[in-house]
């Protein structure tokens, strides 16, 4: 069975080591690469060290795809 992609990781709001988000892909700006500011998108989860919002966002890409 394949996981759809439907959540993904980007640095929100700082350049700091737990500056990672986890966002809804359909909420981000067509082509939105590089950081998130506050106002451009809403996260799901916020706060986090980059391996922790991959976690986070592989948990919620399983659970949207059951």
């Amino acid at each position: 069975m394949r996981v759809l992609k439907q959540f993904t990781i980007r640095k929100y709001n700082g350049d700091d080591v737990y500056s990672w988000a986890v966002f809804k892909k359909t909420d981000l700006p067509k082509g939105q690469r590089g950081i998130v500011f506050y106002g451009e998108a809403t996260p799901v989860v916020c706060g986090c060290s980059r391996s922790e919002a991959r976690y986070h966002s592989e948990n919620l890409n399983k659970r949207s795809d059951a």
